[in-house]
């Protein structure tokens, strides 16, 4: 066998042993995924357990679907049956918060963002806070989520101690079987969450930060020996934010 054919060989050899681990690993991250998206036996409406991870779904610059093209997703712990439902942070919209909830104490230019295309009337909110609103879950760190529009009216009515906020309209929504689908086609990275992030003062050039991100876990993944998925999902999320309808 001739020198080229050797190196030819071993080139074909090489790519094939980084195909098979970029698919063991996204397999892998998937599995691991699903697993934490399955809801431990709590009380509805109670908080995620200490353990548990919150992740960003970020769309790949590979998205098909326009309607969520350049999102980044807040996930949330699931609804029973298991549906996974996220809210996407980083599209404003340009209906004044105000206008939505009438007695609203938010500034005149605080807009509602676009959460998703699943029941897009209806408002979620997130904030941040040192304390423990009523109606509010939290979801990790010092951030909650309600769902709930007599909450919802509440909290924005009485803003004390909330340092930041988003009103969102709408939500993403899968079954198990579909995400897990999309996140193997290439669609979503899977990151997790930050706080600063949820908030970004500039939500039009999150995505971008974050697909840089996402290229970065993905290529670090690939080359590890050990994929330490299981990092991010260690945890399961508790009771789910919506409920059956």
């Amino acid at each position: 066998m001739s020198a080229a054919s050797v190196c030819r060989s071993t080139r074909e050899a090489r790519d094939q042993y980084v195909a098979w681990r970029r698919l063991v690993v996204q397999s892998a991250f998937v599995l691991a995924i699903c697993l934490a998206f399955i809801p431990a036996r709590t009380v509805a409406g109670q908080a995620p357990s200490a353990g548990a991870k919150t992740f960003f779904l970020v769309a790949t610059p590979n998205m098909p679907d326009p309607l969520f093209q350049e999102s980044v997703i807040l996930m949330l712990p699931p609804t029973n049956p298991p549906l996974i439902a996220g809210l996407i942070v980083n599209k404003p919209t340009t209906t004044p918060v105000n206008k939505v909830f009438p007695h609203a104490r938010t500034p005149k230019d605080e807009v509602a963002y676009f959460g998703g295309p699943v029941y897009p009337s209806d408002p979620s909110l997130i904030l941040r806070t040192m304390g423990s609103p009523a109606g509010a879950p939290r979801l990790f760190d010092h951030i909650y989520v309600s769902t709930d529009p007599d909450s919802i009216a509440a909290i924005l009515k009485n803003l004390a101690g909330a340092k930041n906020l988003r009103l969102v309209l709408g939500r993403a929504q899968w079954s198990l079987d579909q995400l897990h689908a999309e996140i193997m086609e290439g669609s979503w990275y899977v990151l997790p969450a930050d706080p600063d992030m949820v908030f970004s003062t500039q939500p039009k050039h999150l995505w971008r930060e974050l697909v840089e991100r996402g290229q970065l876990q993905q290529a670090d993944l690939t080359r590890s020996p050990t994929p330490p998925v299981l990092e991010f999902v260690s945890g399961r999320p508790s009771a789910g934010y919506f409920p059956a309808r």
